[in-house]
């Protein structure tokens, strides 16, 4: 399932009006803080004729695995993206172009999932997080206080702020 997403565009260029339709699967590992996408992406799509080039219109899917960056709760979920990305004969600057009668959607679909991935995932908009003093979920088991730091599993980092 590794490689690129390569659509054959046959005599597309030239053609306005011409179409013709793909899909494929690609393994993906992306990262961006406590979001990963560690397997399969599949995309679906069309790619139209120019008198230049082709334009691609596809959506890319994958499961994102998060964590929460208040509570740590962790869990999946389905991240979906739309494109449209222009192939001309000369690649532009992002390097996408016609080679050799083909263009790779892969390229554009992963760059669009690495920038849908949340940089700061919270599990809910109102998470209370962790305890400062005990590191209890506050969202399940609401703590009273503490009255003795000297308990607390992050006590040693109290004194590097003091100094």
């Amino acid at each position: 399932m590794t490689g690129e997403i390569v659509v054959p565009i046959g005599n597309l260029i030239g053609s306005p009006g011409k179409e013709r339709s793909f899909s494929g699967r690609q393994s993906v590992s992306l990262r961006l803080g406590e979001s990963t996408i560690d397997g399969p992406m599949s995309v679906v799509g069309t790619v139209h004729g120019l008198p230049d080039g082709v334009m691609a219109e596809f959506r890319a899917l994958a499961t994102v695995h998060v964590i929460c960056t208040k509570c740590l709760t962790k869990w999946d979920e389905e991240i979906s993206i739309a494109v449209e990305q222009y192939f001309g004969v000369i690649p532009d600057e992002d390097g996408f172009g016609i080679a050799e009668g083909e263009i790779d959607v892969s390229l554009p679909a992963r760059a669009e999932l690495a920038l849908a991935l949340p940089a700061a995932p919270v599990c809910r908009e109102d998470c209370l997080g962790l305890c400062p003093t005990c590191g209890t979920d506050l969202n399940s088991d609401p703590c009273d206080g503490h009255e003795d730091d000297t308990d607390s599993p992050f006590a040693v980092l109290k004194d590097l702020f003091d100094s």
